[in-house]
């Protein structure tokens, strides 16, 4: 994890793209992995939270796909020699492939990076967290809650159970204890105005789970979202500062907890972007694979696939070498239009980092599913 800030502290302070490019390339030079990799092995979710696209009923006429092993093995020793952070699961549940664990197995002897999955965690059993600490599968389980208390969890999390969350947290929580590997337990937390202020009891959830870190992030809602924009913290700013400064302190005195969250808006100053398009280089190292083998790079879109292609011949495309030259040049405004990656992390004081209305996000434009302003199913 200190390994993990110190890289994401160092590219955040080079202000310019080619700098920061550069400094990928001297990298790779050296034999250093640069890659930050998500990979999803199956694109079907347990869930139906009410702020994903999950929830649309569209994406359950979606055909499932799980990747074959075989490929997923290919594509490992294809790119995680080079990979720094890999996350094994990007927009679904990664559990939901029932053989997950063999997938982690093969990127665990092959990446010699930061390895992580990020799930909701009702589908982990009592045996796979006592095999993924045994065997020392993971660096980090990342797993979302967006509520701690039952009447909260469920209504957000459609189709979930926050008796069933607790049991799993239970599990990790005795396997921390007992097996003594260092592996970080994060919790993910969407705030919107309906669970904001459950965050005041948060850091005794997290103490007695023990609970690494907790990363707190603002909802980013796009069509077909509409309904619930009023539920983003833009529209009630005063609730999140109040909230944030109630319970900053109690994590402040515990230093074995860490706390990751958005600015303040009392104390934004119209500077807060953590990487603005002008000068973002995601595009050369940031990809993400698909449970069906195509490969976007970054926001901007599909590159190939890895049933027709190699990884190196996907680099080496006269399509991807157009976009990098377009970017080293400074003319990004139309290749990054739709990217919602920086603009997540953006400046708050806008309402764009909030909402996107124009935005067709990457699930949905890849099933070409048509986005309307209309409430969501139940």
């Amino acid at each position: 994890m200190f390994a993990k800030v110190i890289y994401r502290n160092i590219y955040n302070t080079i202000k310019s793209r080619r700098l920061r490019v550069m400094a990928l390339k001297s990298m790779q030079l050296l034999g250093l992995p640069t890659y930050r990799i998500n990979i999803d092995t199956i694109n079907t979710c347990n869930l139906r939270c009410i702020m994903c696209y999950m929830s649309l009923e569209e994406m359950h006429q979606a055909k499932s796909e799980i990747m074959p092993i075989e490929l997923f093995e290919s594509i490992a020793k294809q790119t995680f020699h080079q990979t720094r952070f890999l996350e094994l699961s990007c927009g679904f549940e990664p559990f939901m492939n029932k053989k997950f664990l063999d997938y982690v197995r093969i990127a665990r002897k092959l990446c010699p990076g930061h390895i992580s999955i990020c799930t909701n965690g009702l589908l982990m059993k009592e045996q796979t967290v006592y095999e993924i600490f045994s065997e020392n599968l993971l660096d980090e389980i990342i797993i979302s809650i967006d509520g701690i208390t039952e009447f909260t969890y469920n209504n957000i999390r459609v189709n979930g159970s926050f008796s069933k969350l607790l049991s799993v947290l239970n599990s990790i929580k005795k396997q921390k204890e007992t097996s003594q590997k260092n592996i970080i337990v994060r919790i993910n937390y969407t705030m919107m105005k309906s669970n904001i202020e459950e965050l005041k009891d948060i850091y005794d959830f997290v103490k007695n789970y023990q609970i690494d870190v907790l990363q707190l992030r603002h909802a980013k809602l796009t069509l077909p979202f509409a309904h619930l924009y009023n539920e983003t913290l833009f529209f009630h700013q005063e609730l999140y500062d109040f909230t944030i400064k109630t319970i900053r302190t109690q994590f402040e005195q515990d230093k074995s907890k860490t706390l990751i969250y958005p600015p303040l808006f009392a104390e934004s100053n119209n500077k807060t972007s953590v990487a603005n398009k002008a000068n973002c280089a995601y595009a050369f190292f940031n990809f993400i694979i698909s449970s069906n083998g195509n490969v976007n790079m970054c926001s901007i879109g599909k590159i190939g696939n890895f049933h027709q292609q190699s990884f190196q011949e996907m680099l080496e495309s006269p399509a991807v070498k157009q976009i990098h030259q377009q970017l080293l040049k400074g003319d990004y405004q139309e290749l990054c239009k739709e990217c919602y990656i920086v603009s997540d992390i953006g400046d708050i004081q806008h309402k764009s980092t909030f909402i996107q209305e124009k935005l067709v996000p990457d699930r949905l434009r890849e099933l070409k599913i048509t986005i309307e302003n209309k409430p969501i199913a139940p």
